[in-house]
């Protein structure tokens, strides 16, 4: 924990502690004793021991609850900076990639104790719950397999002209090379001295391969060959064959393979063989000896395949010597139709059901993730993005390891290093439940072939891992008494694995997966050299081959039809039990439902028959178990604040980061004594603190109640986004809805949530009371340009920037109620959700009746977030509130920069503040060191306010000051000249651009609008000595340039007339960027400093000619003009009215019109406008 610093000092002493310390620079603070608590901090989190991870959940030290210290404002200063070691979550980014939702959380520790109802089905079957259902658990026919018929054609190459016969010298009759079995395969190579030696001639192709044999039979043969370069028959070689060959078989004597296609051999390469049979009955055959050219697969047991839905509940009574180091491998084969998914090959937890050990291959990023560890509330983990070659479609041999000790964590693929991760110390804790095919919960079942899965109690080194990968039997094996639990599938289905081949590790099957035979085709565990691999031994067919040019045969094609029968995995049909706090299962039976068909395939897949199982039926009817989980503490989730981090490629934060500051003054009673956290994420640094200032607050905060917290898709928004009632206590008066909503998702319908637009709505009592339209503006983000689309507006939400918090006051609405209710309604979509929060604030009454509070001085203020109009030419700017109850009718301000004179104004609204009531405005100011001066130096900008009544009942509140700089001074030498140039290069749209030239009294000088696309504008203006701001508008809020439009490139600078920049504006800027500057020079003008701008009114269309949609800029309009749209006869076929200022334009669809020459006209009082536009 972190203990927090009570810091009691002068105003200037708390700043410097702000800036220097805690890094938070600009920012208004009042007077007045402050507690600063640090939590979360950059370097806990930069920190390769901790892989860079998340800040996470953790307990801190605030303020006591009995301190008798009265706190008028809490404040969170949520900081954010990029990575200076690693990258954010080893993705390659010092700032993480993507807009990613964070939280902050605060969890409240009741100290109450609750248990929850749960329920539980009676029985299961295939992992399933259900009402009714029926079972076969033995049918008449036996155990039921689907037939798969595929058609085979085999060609017979009769002789009609000159052959040539290749045979191998020394050859002879064996048992020895292939015998008796439901599946063999074999694969040899000849050498090129061989094949020379033999007689076979280069360039002729082989058309008959032969082989003496006593008597063979075999449903299906199929011979494969390739050539190669290498003599190496270690392991099985599964890639690049070409089938010649694949037919049944039955003869004696001579079997001869007429090929399906020719071999030719180039007269170098080596020619290897893939010989493989189905079935096989074979006495001998004929052989020859050839050590270390040949190796032989057996069928012997097989493989468990999951489809989803199903796991292997591991017996865990062997995993408890588990320690400081463990190997976990297997074969795995991923679903190719199914994944990339999110899916759990195995998970172990312990008795607090947390994770252990645990596999990801893959989740639907396509990463892979290998967990290992419980400790100090996380796991230690390491995860690398992988290719869908490597986890899916074909058998990899995948292990995992860790050691303690050397804190090592490694991933193996195919014997070889895949994976490595570093300073994983996290020791393993007691494995109470383990899983194979999904996650202890049965989430993310893993879909695909597991083969030979081991447990270790040791490291196994990447060469033992190697060498053993193709065994299934680990007799002799170095560390054979390390080894914790080994399943090879090679059971019945339908039995629990350690009942039918002895083995002392059980695992249990819920759900319907199978374990099934390989084909011989796919053969590859346990290679062994047939007859030995000795002198004399080390057998291969003494194959013949026939070679002759085609027209030296004539070919006749055979066919036949060969069934393949696949047997029909049972389901698990289990029962349960109440033990305590959980349940249990106590027994698991296999059996078929009732309606189970039998099917008959072609190899095409289309069904040719089928007909159902037929057996004595099993009905179940099924009934809840009701039971309660353990006690636990009530602990409710408060959320503080939201953030959504920004597009992190290429962004800088710079070194001291950047700085929001939320308002937690509500949750002031649930900030005391030990306060438990959760905040950020992974993508960037967190610096988190709170700032607890002494006063007397607006009125005292009482109760705190969340409710409506989650998400909630749109779809069913009625039927979980229920009205919320609250009852208020003895001592509670006034009341504030506090509601939180960010929109998710896109790419259906209207792209709900995330880019739609819809009415968000609030009821009080029933009644409506506020609606308001969700989307928000992003492309005034002060953090800019972002690396992605972080100009287009979304649901209450930017990249890079809090989400929208909503206040509603309900006092006025409720106030001498018992009870009340609030509701919170959203438009209808079928798509989208909302991540939403609601709170209830229960206050005392106000505690003062005359107050005004200095809220914030928005300029000059050198705060990031403030950064789009800072700094400033202009008066200054500060928000202030009412805290009175009674209207607050004039205050007082003196303010000025420190070292200078303070000026005094006595400013009255329009009307009255009410009772915490805001109000921005303006402070005349004109001292001459507000803008001349070095624009390096970091000055302070005082403000006080006061009543003008002299009832101010909180003094320190209406006290504060800002840090800023001072805009830039331009001049030529000698201050001759008193020219500037703005040059302009326009993009692809030039009408959706503006350039404006504003005094320091924000009068317009000059302005620019541009009609000529990619084309450069250079405008020379005459200034006089004074401060001015050159403002950059885009009408469609994408800059000059935006990576994801089609509007091209464009800039704008502000030339010196010798030559060189002023000025280079960022074009990527969104909807507008400016620079104030102080320009001096020893000439005056022949013309008027303000130049009063007359312009003429004017309409812009653009595009013209048009087929869809166009738009419309206005120009010369003040406020709002009528607009009619007429057709060619003068038909007026639409209107409305449209406000010009502000920069807007209109949109108007044409595509449901006809073509031809349509007539608008815009008018108000004093102007009209009319121009054309053509539908094409």
């Amino acid at each position: 924990m972190l203990l927090f610093q009570n810091v009691k000092e002068t105003i200037y002493l708390v700043l410097i502690v702000g800036v220097f310390t805690l890094g938070v620079s600009g920012v208004v603070f009042s007077q007045g004793d402050t507690t600063w608590v640090s939590t979360y901090t950059w370097e806990s989190q930069n920190n390769p021991q901790t892989n860079y991870d998340s800040p996470g959940r953790r307990w801190f030290e605030f303020p006591s609850g009995d301190n008798g210290t009265e706190y008028r404002k809490v404040l969170m200063y949520h900081n954010l900076k990029c990575f200076d070691q690693g990258t954010a979550g080893g993705l390659g980014y010092a700032c993480g990639e993507w807009d990613y939702l964070t939280y902050n959380y605060l969890f409240d520790h009741t100290g109450e104790l609750d248990s929850t109802s749960l329920t539980h089905p009676q029985y299961k079957i295939n992992n399933s719950d259900f009402e009714f259902d029926s079972i076969i658990f033995s049918p008449l026919e036996g155990t039921p397999y689907d037939t798969i018929l595929t058609e085979y054609d085999r060609y017979f190459h009769d002789i009609i002209g000159t052959v040539s016969l290749s045979t191998s010298s020394g050859a002879f009759m064996s048992t020895d090379l292939i015998s008796d079995a439901v599946g063999q395969r074999l694969q040899m190579v000849w050498s090129e001295e061989e094949l020379s030696s033999m007689g076979v001639e280069m360039g002729v192709p082989i058309k008959t391969i032969s082989l003496e044999v006593g008597a063979i039979s075999a449903d299906l043969l199929t011979l494969r060959y390739k050539w190669t370069n290498s003599m190496n028959l270690e392991n099985v070689d599964n890639n690049g064959w070409t089938t010649v060959f694949q037919f049944p078989v039955n003869t004696t004597g001579l079997l001869e393979l007429g090929l399906s296609e020719n071999i030719v051999w180039d007269g170098v390469s080596d020619l290897k063989f893939d010989l493989s049979f189905e079935n096989l009955i074979v006495d001998q055959c004929e052989v020859v000896s050839s050590p270390g050219n040949s190796i032989s697969f057996v069928s012997n047991g097989g493989y468990v395949l999951f489809d989803g839905g199903d796991k292997m509940e591991l017996d865990v009574n062997s995993l408890q010597s588990l320690s400081d180091e463990i190997t976990l491998e297997c074969w795995l084969k991923g679903d190719q139709d199914w994944l990339p998914a999110n899916t759990t090959i195995f998970e172990g937890v312990n008795a607090e059901s947390q994770r252990e050990i645990n596999v990801h291959l893959p989740w639907s990023n396509s990463r892979i993730y290998w967990d290992a560890g419980y400790s100090d509330g996380g796991y230690d983990r390491i995860d690398k993005q992988s290719s869908e070659s490597e986890f899916e479609g074909t058998w990899s041999h995948w292990a995992f390891s860790k050691n303690v000790q050397t804190q090592q964590m490694k991933v193996y693929r195919n014997g070889l290093v895949w994976h490595e991760g570093s300073d994983k110390d996290n020791a393993f804790g007691e494995i109470s439940k383990m899983f194979l095919g999904s996650a202890f919960n049965g989430d993310n079942s893993y879909r695909g072939g597991v083969e030979d899965f081991r447990i270790w109690s040791v490291e196994l080194s990447e060469d033992l891992i190697s060498q053993w990968m193709y065994k299934s039997d680990m007799t002799g094996h170095p560390f054979e008494d390390n080894l914790m639990a080994v399943y090879n599938f090679d059971g019945d289905n339908g039995t629990a694995e350690q009942e039918d081949v002895g083995s002392p590790f059980g695992g249990y099957y819920f759900g319907n997966a199978g374990r099934f035979s390989y084909r011989a085709t796919e053969l590859f565990l346990n290679p062994f050299s047939p007859g030995g691999n000795t002198e004399g031994g080390g057998l291969r067919a003494a194959f013949q081959f026939i070679q002759g040019d085609d027209s030296n045969f004539v070919s006749v094609v055979e066919y036949a039809v060969s069934p393949y029968f696949r047997e029909k995995p049972p389901v698990s049909v289990s029962t349960w039990v109440v033990n305590g706090n959980d349940v249990d299962w106590v027994e698991v039976n296999y059996g078929w439902p009732h309606d189970q068909l039998i099917v008959t395939y072609n190899e095409l897949g289309d069904t040719l028959s089928t007909y159902a199982i037929n057996g004595d039926i099993v009905e179940f009817s099924n009934s809840e178990l009701i039971y309660f989980s353990p006690p636990f503490e009530v602990v409710d989730r408060y959320e503080l604040g939201r953030f959504i981090t920004p597009y992190g490629i290429n962004l800088s934060l710079g070194s001291d980061g950047w700085t929001w500051i939320y308002d937690v003054t509500d949750y002031l009673p649930l900030l005391r004594d030990s306060v438990e956290l959760e905040c950020g994420n992974w993508q960037e640094l967190l610096d988190l603190k709170f700032a607890f200032i002494e006063g007397t607050p607006p009125r005292d905060i009482k109760r705190v109640e969340a409710f409506w917290n989650g998400t909630f898709n749109l779809n069913t928004w009625n039927e979980y986004v229920l009205a919320h009632s609250f009852t208020p206590e003895a001592d509670e008066e006034m009341f504030r809805l506090v509601t939180r909503a960010s929109g998710h998702w896109f790419g259906q319908g209207n792209n709900c949530g995330e880019f739609c637009y819809n009415t968000h709505s609030v009821n009080v009592n029933g009644a409506e009371q506020w609606s308001w339209e969700i989307m928000q503006e992003c492309a005034d983000n002060p953090l800019y340009p972002q690396g992605g689309t972080w100009i287009y507006d979304r649901a209450a939400w930017c990249p890079g920037a809090p989400v929208v918090t909503r206040r509603f006051e309900l006092t006025p609405l409720v106030e001498g109620l018992q009870d009340f209710s609030v509701e919170y309604d959203v438009t209808d979509d079928p798509y989208g959700n909302y991540r939403m929060e609601g709170q209830i604030i229960a206050y005392g009454a106000p505690n003062m009746t005359f107050d005004v509070e200095l809220m914030d001085i928005v300029s000059p203020n050198n705060r990031k977030v403030l950064s789009r109009w800072n700094p400033v030419c202009e008066d200054p700017v500060v928000r202030i509130r009412n805290n009175g109850s009674e209207p607050l009718v004039s205050c007082t301000f003196l303010y000025g920069v420190a070292g200078e004179e303070l000026q005094a104004y006595e400013w009255t609204p329009d009307s009255p503040l009410s009772f915490l009531e805001t109000a921005e405005l303006s402070l005349p100011y004109d001292a001459p060191n507000y803008t001349q001066g070095d624009d390096d130096d970091l000055l302070e900008f005082t403000v006080n306010v006061e009543l003008t009544n002299g009832l101010d009942e909180e003094e320190m509140n209406g006290q504060g000051y800002s840090y800023f700089r001072r805009p830039p001074t331009w001049s030529y030498s000698g201050l001759d000249d008193n020219r500037i140039i703005i040059w302009t290069k326009t993009n692809n749209n030039p009408f959706e651009t503006l350039v404006e030239l504003t005094n320091r009294n924000n009068t317009v000088i000059w302005s620019r609008t541009y009609d000529q696309a990619n084309t450069i504008y250079r405008d020379t203006l005459e200034l006089n000595e004074g401060c001015y701001r050159v403002t950059v508008t885009d009408y469609d809020d994408d800059g000059l340039e935006f990576w994801a439009n089609n509007d091209g490139g464009g800039y704008v600078r502000i030339k010196k007339v010798a030559g060189g920049n002023f000025l280079s504006f960022e074009s990527d800027f969104g909807k507008s960027i400016s620079q104030a500057f102080r320009f001096e020079t020893n000439l005056i003008s022949a013309v008027e400093e303000v130049i009063e701008i007359t312009e003429a009114p004017s309409i812009v269309i653009f595009p013209n000619p048009t087929n869809g949609s166009v738009k419309l800029k206005i120009n010369g309009f003040e406020n709002s003009a009528d607009w009619v749209l007429r057709n060619a006869l003068g038909q007026e076929i639409d209107s409305g009215q449209f406000r010009s200022a502000g920069g807007f334009l209109l949109s108007l669809d044409f595509s449901d019109y006809n073509s031809g020459m349509y007539s608008i006209v815009f008018s108000n009082d004093k102007h009209r406008a009319v121009s054309w536009i053509i539908r094409d």
